[in-house]
């Protein structure tokens, strides 16, 4: 049976590149959390596991992609593969970017949580998240590659776009779409969820249509928001 929920749904309109963006699933620095950044871990089991529910789940809604990008991490490469294997599209080519990947924690890189939080304040800073890669830097790379892709991509003609990254990056994305502003929760990007956002072509505009889809998990708890957006 066909779930017609925004999250998983393939967009047919030619004016529109549908853009399913995919957190990568759990690692053990996630249930350490162990701040990973760059750090270049790899999906426990339960991460395989998610990303091939996610990946059956697709196929079971005929949710099908006719262009894949993704952070260069073995994280996002081991969920999208498998992601794919399960969806039955092993045969699309992924477009891997370091621009996509998570924002690099700098000297904090690899620390508990816990102890980065000690470090930050023994020298002076006022959160752990002070340390590394600056903030607008890092917006600026991620979002820029989403741009070129996007425009790319619909000079392609495409019309459904996976892309995997990681759950700092894709909450730096949805405030870049001001979706913060207008949602009064504090938005929780599950590993392996599921966040859709259309690219209007003709007008180069950006709409969140979902946030944080986790269905395929077995909870079905989703947001859906209708922020027009360049």
């Amino acid at each position: 049976m066909t779930n017609s929920l925004p999250g998983y749904t393939s967009n047919d309109d030619s004016n529109v590149l549908r853009i399913f963006i995919i957190r990568h699933g759990q690692t053990d620095h996630n249930v350490q959390k162990i701040l990973q950044g760059h750090k270049d871990t790899d999906l426990n089991q339960t991460g395989i596991d998610q990303s091939a529910k996610l990946g059956s789940f697709l196929k079971e809604n005929n949710t099908v992609f006719d262009k894949v990008i993704s952070s260069d991490l073995k994280r996002c490469r081991q969920t999208i593969e498998n992601v794919l294997q399960h969806s039955g599209q092993e045969d699309i080519s992924v477009e891997y970017y370091p621009e996509l990947r998570e924002r690099h924690m700098g000297v904090i890189e690899g620390m508990y949580l816990k102890d980065a939080e000690v470090y930050a304040d023994k020298h002076g800073k006022g959160s752990f998240r002070d340390f590394g890669e600056p903030a607008d830097e890092f917006l600026e790379r991620l979002t820029g590659q989403i741009k070129e892709s996007a425009h790319h991509g619909s000079l392609q003609g495409k019309k459904n776009m996976a892309l995997i990254s990681h759950g700092g990056s894709i909450r730096t994305i949805l405030k870049w779409l001001k979706y913060e502003e207008q949602n009064a929760h504090k938005i929780i990007v599950f590993n392996t969820s599921v966040t859709v956002i259309d690219y209007i072509k003709d007008s180069n505009q950006f709409i969140v249509k979902s946030v944080g889809n986790t269905r395929h998990l077995g909870d079905g708890e989703f947001v859906v928001s209708d922020l027009r957006l360049r």
